[in-house]
């Protein structure tokens, strides 16, 4: 039976010999075998010796573990590799080979591993060679609580308390672990988005749009255009989200300048590398708000939340119509500015300060209607938001009535989609030489909302829940 001092639990003896000792025999059936094993284990103080956010923290060591040796040509023999908690705290055992490297240069990467990762003193990478004998640095390691004596010997002395050496452990691997969420999150959001870029680019025919086979309307850019300018303003995503997960305080307009300042900055990257050709101008304050957007959710929650990510962009654009389209400037009118005053139709920002109508309300539907949307959800989703967009890009070439009979044409070819009705889109938009720009960005939004959702429902992204419990 467990024994209580004060609050320190002390576990069995027995229980913990009985875990050691079946370390022991699996070390030494490898050695059996003629291999040297490798095995990582945690300095967890106390009892008990795992929690949740332990078994995270040991997971991501675990993982740069193994990158780390690969990287190095140590091969680890995954069919006849353990890892498990026991006893005396979670585990890792493999056997290991290193391409004729000595035992002694291994022992060394594994001590470079240690020493290099920014929480190493909770980390012991161990190994024996293939007689089973513990390949020892000789090196004192320093106490990870308080940095002045060896860690042997504070233990030896009992100088620190063990509920506050596993608080301060506990603490740090949580932080850790957070860090590491936060960076998981950012890459795989960020690729998502560039991934929803050549998505909508990659869907072909589009009528009016630039795709893999046409210009459209465009005699200024090709296919090619628009792939040199998603690389060149995709590198700014990651900044995007990270700048979500960062920000701090209630009022979201707040958050307007932040994303604005590197939007600017994508605006510079895309003209430098489309020779001045405007391809992205629209998409990058669309898609610049949900990357936002989807790093400030998730830095509060576990889960996407439809409702939640569409609160933040309206808080985001709160009265930004009437911020910045209804005044009267100095400097020339934008194209959204003159539309505003003259057909009262407030484009991106309209569709922004009300939480992406065209989104979810009609692009959304069409994706997450079946299992695996293809290209003909993909058109399917054009359509429905074609049909029903104020597309400031038609409004400022042609005018209200060229939109209408476009939206009329769409809406006529969701509801029967044969190449008849395809076909007269098509033609619609060469003989009036419009592009349904607008439509296009919000596609591209709408793919890539979907793909959040999508790898939310697969649990891709790690629980803030599992971070809180120690």
């Amino acid at each position: 039976m467990t024994q209580k001092t004060g609050r320190i639990k002390i576990e069995p003896l027995q229980s913990i010999l009985t875990a050691r000792e079946q370390r022991a025999f699996l070390k030494k059936q490898i050695a059996d075998k003629g291999f040297p094993c490798l095995s990582l284990s945690l300095n967890v103080p106390g009892f008990p010796k795992s929690n949740p956010t332990v078994q995270l923290f040991f997971s991501h060591v675990l993982t740069d573990l193994k990158y780390f040796l690969k990287a190095n040509l140590i091969e680890l023999s995954e069919d006849e590799s353990i890892c498990r908690p026991d006893d005396t705290g979670d585990f890792y055992l493999s056997p290991c080979s290193g391409y004729g490297k000595p035992i002694e240069e291994i022992k060394q990467l594994c001590e470079d591993f240690e020493g290099n990762h920014s929480l190493g003193r909770f980390i012991d990478v161990d190994l024996n060679d293939a007689q089973g004998n513990t390949i020892s640095s000789g090196k004192s390691k320093p106490c990870f609580f308080c940095g002045e004596r060896p860690a042997i010997e504070c233990r030896r002395m009992e100088a620190h308390n063990s509920d506050e050496i596993r608080i301060f452990m506990f603490s740090k691997m949580a932080e850790y672990c957070r860090q590491q969420r936060e960076n998981i999150l950012v890459k795989r959001i960020s690729s998502l988005g560039l991934k929803a870029l050549l998505d909508e680019i990659s869907l072909s025919p589009k009528p009016g749009l630039i795709d893999k086979f046409s210009n459209g309307s465009h005699s200024d850019m090709d296919f090619q255009t628009f792939l040199a300018s998603s690389a060149a303003i995709s590198g700014w995503f990651e900044e995007l989200v990270r700048a979500g997960f960062s920000f701090k305080g209630n009022d979201l307009t707040k958050a307007l300048p932040v994303i604005r300042n590197i939007g600017l900055r994508m605006e510079s990257d895309m003209y430098a590398s489309t020779k001045n050709i405007n391809t992205h101008k629209g998409l990058i304050f669309l898609m610049g708000l949900s990357l936002f957007a989807c790093g400030k959710l998730f830095s509060r929650q576990d889960r996407f939340d439809a409702a939640v990510f569409r609160s933040i962009i309206r808080d985001i654009c709160k009265d930004i119509v009437e911020k910045e389209l209804a005044p009267v400037k100095v400097s020339k009118a934008t194209h959204g500015e003159e539309i505003y005053r003259k057909y009262g139709y407030s484009g991106a920002r309209g569709e922004a300060e009300n939480g992406f109508p065209m989104v979810f309300e009609f692009g959304l539907p069409q994706l997450t209607a079946v299992e695996k949307p293809g290209e003909e959800e993909l058109f399917k989703s054009l359509l429905a938001i074609s049909s029903n967009n104020q597309d400031t890009n038609i409004l400022y070439r042609r005018g209200p009535i060229v939109l209408t009979s476009f939206r009329n044409l769409c809406k006529k070819a969701l509801e029967d989609l044969n190449a008849a009705n395809l076909s007269a889109v098509a033609e619609f938009c060469k003989s009036e030489n419009i592009s349904p720009g607008g439509s296009a960005d919000l596609l591209a939004v709408t793919i890539f909302v979907d793909s959040v959702m999508r790898a939310d429902q697969k649990k891709e992204f790690t629980p803030l829940s599992e971070l809180n419990d120690f």
